[in-house]
């Protein structure tokens, strides 16, 4: 008797429960060896007065750590996550300066993402440079792909709690977004914006 003779006399119950097996040993693989490479590029960051905490997910290429860059002195808190994406179209990199980044947020590298020195990121902030495409009302909106444009974060910003920034934002030197904020449209040095979408509120006179 063949191995196809054997298959034909287990119950269909079996093979499914032999499926399901399989597809979860294969995701808990998968998983064992994304957090082997999150530990291994902890261990090589050249952090002088900096932390990364290890909770941070990174999620997308394999080989994410060549994507990114991180200043000796950047701050990542708790239960942040950084996706480098791998899917058709992508350019993905990640370019930390020496920035603080509260708790929650999430960093999306579909097209270059570059956040300047002394920056600080209110918790709860999402920075994405990707969108779903949707164009073909016939397909399913997740088997449509992705498009995108670089982000582009100055040095001195302060970005409250809850920010959301959307692909092909700029923000200039000693900008402030305020909590809450949705931006989708470059912001000048040295403005105030808050609001959804975000407009401009005033100026500082620390602008460069």
């Amino acid at each position: 008797m063949n191995v196809d003779s054997l298959r034909q006399h287990v119950p269909a119950p079996v093979r499914r429960w032999q499926r399901r097996l399989r597809r979860s040993l294969g995701r808990s693989l998968e998983r064992f060896r994304r957090a082997l490479a999150r530990r291994r590029w902890l261990a090589r960051l050249d952090l002088e007065t900096g932390f990364v905490h290890p909770s941070v997910e990174l999620r997308g290429r394999r080989d994410f750590a060549r994507y990114i860059t991180v200043r000796p002195e950047c701050w990542i808190e708790r239960d942040c996550t950084i996706w480098i994406a791998e899917e058709a179209g992508s350019n993905p990199t990640l370019r930390l300066g020496n920035v603080y980044i509260g708790r929650n947020c999430y960093l999306g590298a579909f097209q270059p993402l570059e956040i300047g020195d002394d920056t600080l990121i209110g918790a709860y902030s999402y920075i994405i440079t990707g969108d779903h495409r949707f164009s073909d009302p016939a397909q399913l909106i997740r088997r449509q792909g992705y498009e995108g444009a670089p982000i582009t974060i100055g040095c001195n910003v302060w970005i409250g709690c809850h920010v959301t920034i959307l692909p092909g934002v700029t923000i200039g030197n000693n900008a402030i977004i305020g909590a809450g904020a949705v931006v989708t449209r470059p912001v000048p040095a040295g403005e105030i914006w808050a609001g959804v979408p975000a407009t401009r509120r005033s100026a500082r006179h620390s602008a460069e």
